[in-house]
């Protein structure tokens, strides 16, 4: 017998600020618990609990010059757990790889805010799934190399990136957390094929027309017009709206009904958020302080609550309209819970059915009826 770490198998730390029970094991990966034995009951509240990742991996081969680093395998399960759960989770690093013994890293994670929904000690309401390891079963083909599209999984990593380090700043700054989500979800929008019609509104096309029919040579400009468009905005509201279903507005985590996303307003609502995102990336217009989940974290409002005093009424205009980041969250991680449903990961059937369409399409459905 030797005392010494396995080389063949690497165990990572993990936190989170939700308190879980359970393990989940197979024969190549465990998620148990790690025992805090400083923790006093004073802080018990605030402190976060840590968890250890344990998995197989390939021992060191003797002529490789560097080390391999596999804590990314902790950024991963971070990301998939996040998602599942709604709850904040950080990688500590290894603590033992390759037959040898790591410190992890205590020190780069910023505040909690107890009363924010993924820092807190419930269940998310949506699905309800309940704070144990052992529901991790449900993303199991995550786990296993091979199950799955590796589009899909790249695709679902890369957003689901935005969305972790959303949660890990969403306290200490809560603009770029708001950015973040908005990036996750144009990730998501490029995922999807989309024809390029749909992506046009009615009076583009209308102009198209008029282009190819009274033009000589229409046809050629009306092309490369099409090339020049890249239409980035409307493909993100396609995704997001494709991606939400009705049942997302029957589960709000708003405690009172004024603070709660709508279906009938749920589409302006995007539209102002990539609007927010523009006036940041374009102008840098800071609208930080305007979306800040910790001012009124008791309410857990997911739209605005009044009129913000600015003397710039565009920006006031896009400000009252957009979800707030508590609301944005929400937004992305159903939107995430969908795209991995959607796509060969059975999570629950609530995820199930068509999602919602753009404002215009109802209507014209209206009018063919």
């Amino acid at each position: 017998m030797t005392l010494h770490p396995e080389k063949n198998i690497t165990k990572i730390l993990l936190s989170t600020k939700s308190r879980f029970v359970g393990n989940y094991e197979e024969d190549e990966i465990l998620m148990t618990h790690a025992i805090d034995g400083i923790k006093s009951r004073e802080y018990e509240e605030t402190d976060p609990n840590y968890f250890i990742l344990a998995i197989k991996t390939h021992p060191l081969n003797k002529s490789s010059i560097a080390f391999p680093d596999y804590t990314h395998y902790g950024d991963v399960i971070c990301i998939y757990l996040s998602i599942l759960y709604g709850k904040r989770f950080d990688n500590h690093g290894r603590v033992e790889s390759l037959g040898y013994f790591w410190l992890p890293n205590y020190l780069h994670f910023g505040r909690y805010d107890h009363n924010l929904p993924f820092n807190d000690r419930d269940p998310r309401p949506d699905l309800e799934i309940p704070l144990s390891f052992h529901e991790i079963k449900r993303i199991a083909p995550l786990l296993h190399e091979g199950q799955l599209d590796p589009r899909f999984e790249g695709f679902l990593i890369s957003a689901g990136r935005f969305y972790v380090h959303a949660l890990q700043h969403a306290e200490t700054q809560p603009e770029i957390a708001f950015l973040d989500l908005i990036t996750c979800g144009e990730i998501l929008s490029h995922f999807f094929n989309c024809d390029q019609d749909d992506l046009l509104d009615d009076k583009i096309k209308k102009d198209f027309k008029r282009i190819e029919d009274e033009i000589k040579g229409g046809d050629a400009i009306v092309r490369y017009f099409r090339s020049q468009l890249s239409n980035v905005k409307r493909k993100f509201i396609k995704t997001i709206l494709y991606l939400l279903n009705p049942y997302f507005f029957q589960q709000s985590e708003a405690k009172e009904n004024w603070g709660r996303l709508t279906q009938d307003d749920i589409s302006m609502r995007i539209k102002a958020a990539y609007d927010l995102r523009s006036r940041y990336v374009h102008r840098g217009v800071n609208f930080g302080i305007w979306i800040d989940p910790t001012l009124l974290s008791r309410f857990n409002n997911e739209i605005p609550l009044g009129e913000p005093v600015i003397d710039d009424k565009e920006l006031k205009k896009i400000l009252i309209k957009s979800p707030t980041l508590i609301g944005m969250e929400r937004i992305m991680r159903f939107c995430l819970l969908r795209f991995m449903h959607l796509n060969g990961i059975f999570i629950d059937l609530r995820l199930e059915g068509e999602g919602l369409r753009m404002p215009e399409e109802a209507a014209e459905d209206r009018e063919d009826n």
